[in-house]
C-alpha cells in the first residue's frame, strides 16, 4: 500500500480500532431501529417513540464515545462533545423513566436530543482532526438533524406521527453517517469499495425487492432474480478476469440478502404492502423451524424451502459476505485501485 494516496491529508489522525468498531455496530443499530419505526407507523405513536428513545441511546453513546477519544487530541471539542452527549442520554432517558409524560411532550424531548447530537456532529467537524471529507460529513449530517429537529420542536398543528417518522428519518441519517465514519476508509482504495457496498445494498433494497414483490410468479423465477442480483457485478469479471470473482460474489450475495432480509420493509416504506414485520422476520431468519415459505422455482426442478432453511441460507451468506468483503478492505486488490 505504500506509495498509495491517502484520504486522511497527512494529518496523522488515527481512531482507535476498538472506537471504529463501536461506531460501525451502533450505526447498524440506529439504522436497523429507525427503519422498522419509519416501515411500521401502525405500532402506534407511543412504542415508536420508545424505540426511537432506544436509537437515540446508542447515538448518545457514541457521541461520548467519541469526545472521550478527541478529549486528547483537542480537548475543548472532546469536552463539548463528552458533555452534548451525556446531556442527550439524560434527556432519553428521561423520556424512558419519567412517567406521566405526554406523547406530545415526549417527542419534544427526543427532538431537543436530537438537536444536541446534530450540534455535536457540526462541533466535531471543528478543526484540523479527521480528513476533509469526514468533517464535510459531520458537519453535513448535523446540519441536517438540527434543521428536521427544528421543524419538529417548532411546528405546529402537524400530526403526532407525522413528527414521530420526522425524526425516525433524521435518526436514520445519523445512523448512516456512525456507519460510514466507523468504517472510515483510509484510501481510494477502500473508499472504492465503500461505494460498491453501498450501491449493493441501494441495489437489493430498493431495485431486486421491487421485482420480487410484484414478479414473482414468472417461470423459473428465482433463477431469474438470482442472476438479476449478481449481473452487476459481473462488470467486475469483465474488466479483472476471474481473479476477483470472490468480490464479485461476496456483492451479489450481499445484493441476496438485502433482498431476503428487506424486501417486506421496502414493500412497507415504498409501495404500501402493510405486512406484520416482525412475524415475517421470524420466518426469514430460520425461527419457525419447518414451516414451508415459499416454492423455490428452477425453472426444470423445484423445491419447498422451509423457515430453518432461509435462516441458514441467511447465516451462511451473512458469513461469507463479512469475511470476504473484510479481506479486500484489508488489503484490495488491483478493482479498488480502477473502478
Amino acid at each position: 500500500m505504500s506509495g498509495e494516496p491517502s484520504l486522511a491529508e497527512g494529518t496523522g489522525w488515527t481512531y482507535p480500532y476498538w472506537f471504529r468498531v463501536v461506531e460501525v455496530i451502533l450505526g447498524l443499530l440506529t439504522v436497523a431501529i429507525s427503519v422498522v419505526v419509519i416501515a411500521n407507523p401502525g405500532f402506534g405513536a407511543q412504542h415508536l417513540v420508545f424505540l426511537l428513545a432506544l436509537a437515540l441511546v446508542f447515538s448518545a453513546v457514541r457521541m461520548i464515545a467519541t469526545g472521550s477519544v478527541r478529549r486528547s487530541l483537542m480537548g475543548f471539542v472532546g469536552l463539548g462533545l463528552a458533555g452534548g452527549g451525556v446531556l442527550a442520554l439524560i434527556i432519553v432517558v428521561a423520556v424512558v423513566i419519567v412517567p406521566g409524560l405526554s406523547l406530545q411532550t415526549l417527542v419534544l424531548l427526543l427532538a431537543v436530543s436530537l438537536t444536541i447530537q446534530g450540534l455535536g456532529r457540526m462541533l466535531h467537524s471543528a478543526g484540523r482532526g479527521p480528513p476533509r471529507w469526514l468533517r464535510g460529513s459531520f458537519l453535513a449530517t448535523g446540519v441536517v438533524m438540527v434543521l428536521l429537529a427544528a421543524v419538529v420542536e417548532f411546528v405546529q398543528g402537524a400530526a403526532l406521527l407525522t413528527l414521530v417518522e420526522l425524526l425516525a428519518v433524521t435518526v436514520l441519517v445519523s445512523g448512516v453517517e456512525t456507519v460510514v465514519s466507523g468504517l472510515r476508509p483510509a484510501n481510494p482504495r477502500q473508499l472504492t469499495l465503500l461505494k460498491l457496498i453501498l450501491f449493493a445494498a441501494f441495489y437489493g433494497l430498493v431495485l431486486v425487492n421491487w421485482i420480487d414483490l410484484y414478479g414473482s410468479q414468472a417461470p423459473g423465477y428465482n433463477i431469474w432474480v438470482i442472476s438479476t442480483m449478481m449481473a452487476p457485478f459481473g462488470v467486475v469479471l469483465v474488466f479483472q478476469g476471474f481473479k476477483d470473482w470472490q468480490l464479485a460474489l461476496s456483492l451479489g450475495l450481499l445484493v441476496s440478502l438485502m433482498n431476503d432480509l428487506g424486501y417486506y420493509f421496502t414493500g412497507d416504506l415504498l409501495f404500501n404492502f402493510h405486512v406484520s414485520l416482525l412475524p415475517w422476520l421470524a420466518n426469514q431468519l430460520g425461527f419457525r423451524g419447518n414451516l414451508v415459505l415459499f416454492i423455490f422455482q428452477g425453472g426444470l426442478f423445484s423445491f419447498p424451502v422451509t423457515s430453518i432453511l432461509m435462516g441458514a441460507s441467511i447465516y451462511a451468506r451473512a458469513a461469507v459476505v463479512a469475511v470476504v468483503l473484510y479481506h479486500w478492505w484489508s488489503a484490495p486488490t488491483r478493482i479498488a485501485r480502477k473502478v
